[in-house]
Parts: structure tokens; C-alpha cells; sequence
């Protein structure tokens, strides 16, 4: 089976990370969030990736160039999902559709299969609870098919909408070829089948999540963290005899836990990261090739090769790339772009720093 992943736009909403790296490729729990994806795809039976690529295009074929279960596909127009969708019309079987810039469970992707599966429909399409539908694609249904879809209404009918992840028949390029000239999205040629033609639908039961800012990449790390740490693996890490790891944690190859270091919570650790002495981390994921240093760090993200000094408390945050943090520094409900440089006995509160930034010494920002 094949499976579709458009992601091809910038995510403006997930400044300042999205100014050095597609959404899909940001890491959630120490991975690219679209290979999460990738692997729950695999694990239900598919055998081939298409990645529809624009924005950062290079990243991609730095990321899966070797890999020959992954085809990168450009899109030369971003105009819509429709058009995305286009650039793999040659697909003659059914096959599925997960947005780039989304988490998803191998649980609920294959409970959208058995639907498509045990029904005759041109399309079945995952949809969940949400508090604020208004945002999203709200499902009209009846007798327990999708009727209609309305996009962001005012008022909406009901909290069920559309995710956005689909198992079509090839029928699906035809309805893509009839679209008016003012419909640019896959949701309109589903609207407009569901209007004519049976489609289903199956509710999601783990968790969806849309990233769309800073705060949902943080949340989508958290989520994948709670369901997949079930228990502490060290994989052939170094872990001294006196660090504690007091909750549950996944431990990659190559990293180094150091004596009096403290692991509380579900935390990741990256390859080839290095933590300790004396540091506290909760509830986080430290991705590869990081170094903290006598340091607390709770309910963050860091991405890859960062650097955390001595004295320093780093709180409900996301640390850019290649970062490096210095001594004394306090951060706090932050998100810090991509290679940036904080100096000594700097407190900062609720900012958002561009890639590149430096701070002077002892500089407050709040």
C-alpha cells in the first residue's frame, strides 16, 4: 500500500522553529515528527511513502535520500493539498493521505483502514472531538456517513471534524480534476464526494494533533512521550551508578548520564547526549548530541546539538537547534530559534527569539 504526505508549506505559525526547519522534520521525541508517522504507516501495511515537498525541500533529501521506501516529490506551485495531491496521480490502488504537520497513532491509522476496508466507499476520512471546531472542518453526518463539510463556520453544528487523514480510491484525482477554479484543498474535493456519494468516516481514539505553533509542537512531544514510554530503556546507554532515574525513560545508544543527575517524569535522551553531573531533567526530551551541565531542566524540548551550562533553569520552553545556554541563565515559557547564543545571568519570560539571537550579560527579557 502507498501513503501520501503533503508537506510542502512553511508553518508561519511555528516561528521562529520554522525558519530553520520544515514542520515535518521537526523533532518530536527525538525523531522527525513525519518519521513517527512514517513508522505507524509501515506498521499498518505500507510499503512506500510519497513526501510532497516545496519549502526546505534540501532537508528532505538530506533526511531520506538513502532510503528507497521514501520518494520525495516536489511541488513546484504550494497552492493547496489539492495540487499536492495531484503530483501523485499516477497511484492506481487505494492508498492513504497524513498531513506532514501532524501526530497521529499507529492505533488509529489502522482503525481507518478496517473502516475503509469493511465498506465500499470512495472515501474514509479519520475525525475527533475538538473544543473549538470553529477552526477546523466540521462533519455534517448522517446515518453515520459524511455528508457535507464546512469549513471554519461561524457557527458550527457540531465539535466533530476533519483531520485531515484519508484512505481514498484512485476516484479521488478525477473529483481533484473537476474542481472549480477557487477550490485549492483535498476538503473540497471530499466535500463535494460526500455531497454526492457515500463516504465514511472513523473517530480518532488515541490522539491527533495539528502543529500549528510552538505550543502544539510541545504538546505533541509531551503525548508521544506518555504513550510510548512505558518503561525505562537505557539501550546500551552509560549510566552512572549514582544517577536516579525516579520515573520512566527511554535512553538512547551513546548517551551519558553522569553522577548525581536526577531523570523524574517521562523523559527522553538522545543519542550521543551527555547529562550531568547534577542535573535534574523532567518531563522532557533532550534530543541528539546535547550537553547539560549542573543544570534543571522541566517540561521542555530541546532540539538537536545544544548546549546547557552549569546554574541554569529552563522551564515549560522549546530550545532551538544548536543552541548554547550560559551559565545562570533562567528561561521560562520561551521558545528560542535555532542557533542561538544566551549569555551569562540572563532571565527570560515568554519571548520568542529569532534564529541567531545573542543576548548581552545579565540581560532581562520578559
Amino acid at each position: 500500500m502507498k501513503a501520501v504526505v503533503p508537506c510542502a508549506k512553511k508553518k508561519e505559525g511555528l516561528f521562529p522553529f520554522s525558519e530553520s526547519k520544515p514542520t515535518a522534520l521537526m523533532p518530536v521525541m527525538g525523531k522527525a515528527l513525519v518519521k513517527h508517522n512514517i513508522e505507524a504507516l509501515r506498521d499498518n501495511g505500507v510499503d512506500e511513502v510519497y513526501l510532497v515537498t516545496n519549502y526546505l525541500e534540501e532537508k528532505f533529501e538530506q533526511e531520506f535520500g538513502e532510503r528507497t521506501d521514501v520518494n520525495i516529490v516536489h511541488q513546484e506551485e504550494v497552492t493547496g493539498t489539492a495540487s499536492a495531491l495531484k503530483k501523485v496521480d499516477f497511484i492506481e490502488d487505494d492508498f492513504l493521505v497524513v498531513n506532514g504537520d501532524v501526530i497521529v497513532s499507529e492505533n488509529d491509522l489502522e482503525s481507518l483502514l478496517t473502516h475503509h476496508e469493511n465498506n465500499d466507499s470512495t472515501v474514509t476520512l479519520l475525525g475527533t472531538d475538538e473544543s473549538k471546531p470553529e477552526k477546523f472542518g466540521v462533519l455534517s453526518i448522517t446515518n453515520d456517513d459524511v455528508v457535507d463539510i464546512r469549513e471554519k463556520p461561524d457557527t458550527p453544528e457540531n465539535n466533530l471534524i476533519n483531520t485531515g487523514i484519508y484512505v481514498f480510491t484512485p476516484e479521488i484525482f478525477r473529483e481533484i480534476d473537476e474542481l472549480e477554479e477557487d477550490q485549492k484543498s483535498v476538503t473540497d474535493a471530499v466535500k463535494n464526494l460526500a455531497q454526492r456519494e457515500e463516504a465514511k468516516y472513523e473517530l480518532i481514539d488515541d490522539y491527533w494533533i495539528d502543529i500549528n505553533s510552538p505550543e502544539k509542537l510541545w504538546e505533541a512531544d509531551k503525548i508521544k512521550r506518555e504513550f510510548e514510554i512505558t518503561d525505562t530503556d537505557t539501550e546500551n546507554a552509560k549510566i552512572s551508578e549514582n544517577a536516579e532515574i525516579k520515573g520512566k525513560a527511554r535512553i538512547e545508544k551513546g548517551a551519558k548520564i553522569k553522577a548525581g543527575t536526577v531523570i523524574e517524569g517521562k523523559a527522553f535522551i538522545g543519542k550521543n547526549s551527555v547529562i550531568g553531573p547534577n542535573t535534574v531533567i523532567r518531563d522532557s526530551t533532550v534530543t541528539k548530541n546535547s550537553q547539560i551541565r549542573n543544570a534543571n531542566v522541566e517540561e521542555g524540548l530541546l532540539f538537536e546539538r545544544c548546549i546547557v551550562d552549569p546554574h541554569v533553569h529552563l522551564e515549560n520552553f522549546i530550545l532551538g537547534e544548536e543552541s548554547d545556554v550560559k551559565s545562570g541563565t533562567v528561561i521560562r515559557e520561551s521558545f528560542i530559534g535555532a542557533r542561538s547564543f544566551i549569555e551569562m545571568n540572563n532571565s527570560i519570560y515568554g519571548k520568542k527569539f529569532v534564529p541567531d539571537a545573542r543576548t548581552d550579560l545579565s540581560e532581562i527579557s520578559k
